[in-house]
């Protein structure tokens, strides 16, 4: 695989990268900005530490403060989407390697883009395994909350 391939290739996903870094950084912004905006609209109608007690105390209050949380991210979650990444990453080293004997000129660069992805989806998961241990023993994964 010639170096101007590699540019080719790594150019465009460093550029959906950065995008994807950056949008999902303005919608977290956005969102932190709006439960910020409800909270202190909440504080504002509510005169004291007391009423706001009791407010959250009746099921419409809990409904409401439990609408607050617009990210919810269970350990199940995570540790599936971890294990998914996983599977993903070692898959496509998997076929990088399986390309690297197949195509003439390029077995240096499908090594390396085969070993490094299939060295990521190892990590993510043991990441997913550490996980699952570490919220089981935490008492998470029994109903506890994130």
């Amino acid at each position: 695989m010639n170096s101007d391939n590699i540019v080719a290739i790594t150019i465009p996903i460093m550029f959906s990268w950065v995008a994807w870094i950056i949008f999902s950084t303005i919608r977290r912004y956005k969102i932190a900005k709006l439960q910020a905006d409800v909270q202190t609209k909440l504080l504002d109608k509510v005169g004291s530490g007391p009423d706001l007690l009791g407010y959250a105390q009746t099921e419409a209050g809990k409904e409401m403060l439990e609408s607050l949380k617009v990210e919810r991210h269970s350990p199940h979650s995570r540790i599936i989407g971890a294990l998914q990444t996983s599977i993903v990453m070692i898959s496509l080293g998997a076929a990088f390697l399986f390309l690297r004997g197949r195509i003439p000129g390029a077995q240096d660069g499908f090594l390396v883009f085969g070993t490094l992805s299939t060295m990521l989806g190892i990590g993510f998961g043991l990441s997913a395994v550490a996980s699952y241990y570490l919220s089981k023993s935490f008492g998470l994964l029994n109903g506890g909350r994130a």
